[in-house]
């Protein structure tokens, strides 16, 4: 018992002999999909967007009234747990109303956010005009983004990660994100037949 109790003294003082090491702490690391290929929606849409390859399209059922042919879609990216929801509606004398809703949705933010920054665009080739919305500290979306021709055609895309809005931690992920939809707003062009356009 004495040799026994004398043994645990020992390396009690053999193992502390050492100065102790401060670890950094580790952080979780986030595989982001690669920015490569791009392709069209796998789909028919009012519109069209560039879609990165590892994304997921999922055209989602409309829940009003099945004459307004609205359009929804999300378009997921699982491996960063992120989301890109699509909102279309047709224009019908109803513009004004279109874009202070989507204005008033992207304002709703500005209370969680420490700050927001708008950016107007504009790609007249393809009739594309809207507002880009970023936002910075813990909002439950970073970015947002409305487009129209302004005669027929609007669309309204939100984005949203689905883990604990930690602006440090989502940094690489906001970053990329944002990338992927100005790339999509510099793609959109709108569906439509020869006949009806102006």
């Amino acid at each position: 018992m004495k040799h026994s109790l004398f043994l645990v003294l020992f390396a009690l003082l053999c193992s502390c002999s050492e100065d102790p090491v401060a670890r950094p702490n580790g952080l979780m690391r986030i595989g982001l999909p690669a920015q490569l290929e791009y392709a069209d929606l796998p789909f028919e849409a009012p519109f069209d967007v560039k879609i990165n390859a590892e994304a997921k399209a999922i055209e989602k059922e409309v829940l009003s009234d099945a004459n307004t042919q609205e359009f929804w879609m999300d378009l997921a990216y699982p491996s960063i747990l992120s989301t890109v929801q699509f909102t279309y509606k047709p224009v019908t004398e109803n513009l004004e109303e279109l874009v202070r809703d989507a204005q008033q949705l992207a304002y709703k933010h500005t209370v969680k956010a420490s700050g927001m920054r708008e950016q107007f665009f504009a790609y007249p080739e393809e009739r594309v005009y809207g507002l880009y919305y970023e936002f910075s500290g813990a909002s439950a979306t970073t970015t947002q983004f409305y487009a129209t021709d302004s005669s027929r055609h609007f669309v309204r895309g939100v984005l949203y990660h689905y883990s604990t809005p930690n602006a440090d931690s989502l940094a690489p992920v906001t970053q990329f994100m944002r990338e992927e939809i100005l790339k999509m707003i510099g793609t959109l062009q709108w569906n439509e037949s020869e006949e009806s356009r102006d």
